[in-house]
């Protein structure tokens, strides 16, 4: 009967550990979720501001192009440049959002 005791204590002693470290495995669980999320909002923050400061330089060259009173043909060409550089971006964060969603 002795040793029954023994083995039971020690059961016991052992699953009180086992729930001891679930719970903490838990709280370090509910901790990453959160900074998880916390760094989702920072890289929807800064994609919009990457988008923002995409056409804003797309203006600024498009301004700096027309003031310097470049032939249509190099101005055309530098427009395109651009689109298609935006369009590559944008296929870029494209990857970032499908990734996000995996």
């Amino acid at each position: 009967m002795a040793s029954f005791l023994s083995l039971f204590n020690e059961v016991e002693h052992k699953i009180r550990a086992a729930v001891i470290l679930l719970n903490e495995q838990k709280s370090e669980n509910l901790h990453l979720k959160e900074t998880v999320l916390r760094q989702n909002e920072q890289i929807e923050k800064l994609e919009n501001e990457v988008q923002s400061l995409e056409e804003k330089n797309k203006i600024l060259t498009i301004t700096k192009t027309v003031l310097y009173k470049e032939d249509k043909k190099d101005t055309i060409k530098k427009i395109n440049e651009l689109v298609r550089e935006i369009d590559n971006c944008i296929e870029l964060l494209n990857r970032v959002e499908w990734k996000k969603e995996e």
